[in-house]
Formats: structure tokens, sequence, C-alpha cells
């Protein structure tokens, strides 16, 4: 692989708070329907476990505000001057109703004055659309030596009525910003990135329009009764396929960065590579519910933001999503 640096990585999260209890409290319906086809055992595992007690939500701000503010952020750690941008990928999955159809590549693009930047947008991968990105840029760098620079974005909000995605997570809003240089010799350097996706579950989460309104229909038996038995299996695929390539194991890996989706989906993970108790940093899941894709990025800047990762660490990044599709990178800070 190309000498590929990730030289910057922010975040930025609207002021509004919700609480966890008041959006089940107002979703109940949601919630009901959703969970009625399972078992009580199935429903009751569903309610526990979350350990997300708050979610901030888009008030004031449009999602691309939230955007925008994440991109300068990062572009201003890898010391880069947007006019030096050659790529902007968008890679959101839920921007809002009212720019569902609009893409933050090119208004950044506009707005920052990266005028010669090559500006593409995809929806695919959910959560795990930070791999995709990933890998996308870097093919990019690899085959145009024109394209030494990306920033790589998303600002994800649900549907007014579709915060609880239960019996998955509840979802906050949030904005990231992740950008690569090639041959810069600044931050975590890009050993591999491993994707995986599964079209036929592409319906076990999807988006759906409802008299003339967004919605996110969840099928929990396809969720319960085909995605999870092999949802931790393709991501540990994918850990010792990308681990492999470095020749390195699980217990060579100092950090490992994962969704904020549940306590329950965190401990399961952990779980599945075999990994102690209190193996994986604390997060601010309490604070911010489950962002989606952002959730890599927000983990990441924290934990760097408090000193967490030195020199020469193996960083070890991990999400799941719709699509459905499951995605690993490996880094070396």
């Amino acid at each position: 692989m190309i000498d590929v640096r990730i030289a910057g990585v922010a975040y930025a999260v609207p002021s509004e708070i919700e609480t966890v209890a008041e959006i089940l409290r107002r979703e109940r319906e949601r919630v009901e329907a959703v969970l009625a086809p399972l078992s009580d055992a199935s429903r009751m595992r569903a309610m526990q476990g979350l350990g997300l007690e708050r979610v901030r939500v888009c008030g004031s701000r449009r999602p691309y505000d939230l955007v925008r503010e994440a991109a300068a952020q990062a572009l201003d750690q890898a010391h880069l001057p947007p006019r030096r941008l050659d790529l902007i990928l968008d890679y959101s999955t839920l921007p809002g109703e009212e720019s569902q159809h609009s893409s933050f590549a090119s208004r950044l693009s506009a707005d920052l004055g990266a005028e010669a930047s090559l500006n593409l947008t995809f929806k695919a991968g959910g959560c795990a659309g930070l791999h995709l990105a990933l890998k996308t840029a870097i093919a990019w760098m690899g085959t145009d030596t024109d394209i030494r620079s990306a920033l790589l974005v998303c600002g994800d909000t649900p549907p007014a009525g579709n915060r609880s995605l239960l019996p998955i997570t509840v979802q906050g809003d949030a904005a990231s910003a992740v950008v690569l240089r090639r041959d810069a010799a600044q931050g975590p350097a890009v050993l591999a990135v491993e994707v995986q996706t599964a079209g036929h579950l592409h319906d076990a989460i999807r988006l759906a329009r409802c008299d003339g309104r967004l919605e996110i229909r969840v099928d929990s038996l396809r969720m319960e009764y085909e995605v999870m038995p092999v949802y931790y299996l393709n991501l540990l695929r994918l850990v010792t396929k990308a681990l492999g390539h470095a020749s390195l194991g699980v217990g060579d890996v100092d950090h490992f960065i994962y969704s904020n989706v549940s306590h329950r989906d965190r401990d399961g993970f952990r779980r599945m590579l075999g990994l102690p108790e209190g193996a994986l940093p604390p997060t601010a899941m309490a604070e911010y519910g489950h962002t989606f894709a952002s959730d890599l990025a927000i983990n990441y800047a924290d934990l760097r933001n408090a000193g967490g990762i030195r020199p020469g660490q193996l960083l070890l990044f991990a999400s799941a999503g719709i699509g459905f599709a499951w995605g690993v990178t490996l880094a070396r800070a």
C-alpha cells in the first residue's frame, strides 16, 4: 500500500440535547411495532444494555454547518490549505430531509475555496462508510499521482421521529471529517483497509417513504435471525485479514476504535476478539448516542486529544452498518 497518513480528524456536534428516555417515550408506538415480532426475551434484551443516556440533536444548526466546522478543523490539523485539497468525498448516510439529494462535497468545495478538488458522493455502508471512503480515496491516490490529499466527510441526522433504531440503538446527530495525505509523514499511516458487504441484507434496515416522508424501517426479525448470526463473524474475518497483511495478531493492537452502537454491542465486539474487560477505551457514547459513521472519528479524536495515543502504537478501527457492510482499518501512529 502507498504511504497514506491520517493527517487530521475532527468532529462537531450540536448543542441541543435530548435524553434517550424522552426519545423512547415520544417514539413509543414505533418502538413497540418494531419489537412486536420478537420473543419476550429478545424484546427485553433490546431495551437493556444500551449505555446511551443523551443524544445531541440538530436544531438551530443544520448538518452541513457541522460538516463545514469539522472539515475546517481537520484541515487545520493537517496544515493543509483548502486550495491544495485534491479530493473531497461525502459518505453521509442520513443528511436530513431538506438536503437528502444534495452533496456536501460540492458545497464544501465551493465554500472552502477548494477550486481544484474532485468531488465525490456515495451513500453506502452506513456506520461502516468510513472504511469505504478510505478505500476509495486511497485507490484514487494510488492510480492518480496528482491526487495527494483527500477530505472525507459525513454528517448524519435521522428523519423526524426516527431516532430510535431499536432493537439496535438510538441515534444522535454529528458530523466528522478525516484528512488523508500521501507521503506527508504526519499522522498515523494506513496499513490496511478491509470491507465486506452482504447485499441480501440490504433491507434489514432501510430508508423508505411513507406519505411523502422518509422513515427508517428496521426489520427486527431479519436483524435477529439473519444479521446477528454473522455480525461478529464478519468483523472477526476482516480483523484477521487486516492484521494478516501486516503479519500481526490481535495482541499487537494497542487501541481498538469501535462504534458507539450500544454497550452490549461494544461488549460483544470485545468478547469476539477475546479481550479482557476494559480493553476498549472509554468513549462519549452516553453523551452523544450513536452518531452513525462519525462514531469512529469521535472516538479516535477524543482518545488522541486526551494524549492516549503514542507514536508507534497500532490502531484498529472497526464498524458495521446498514447496506449491510462491515469494515476494518489498521493504522500505525
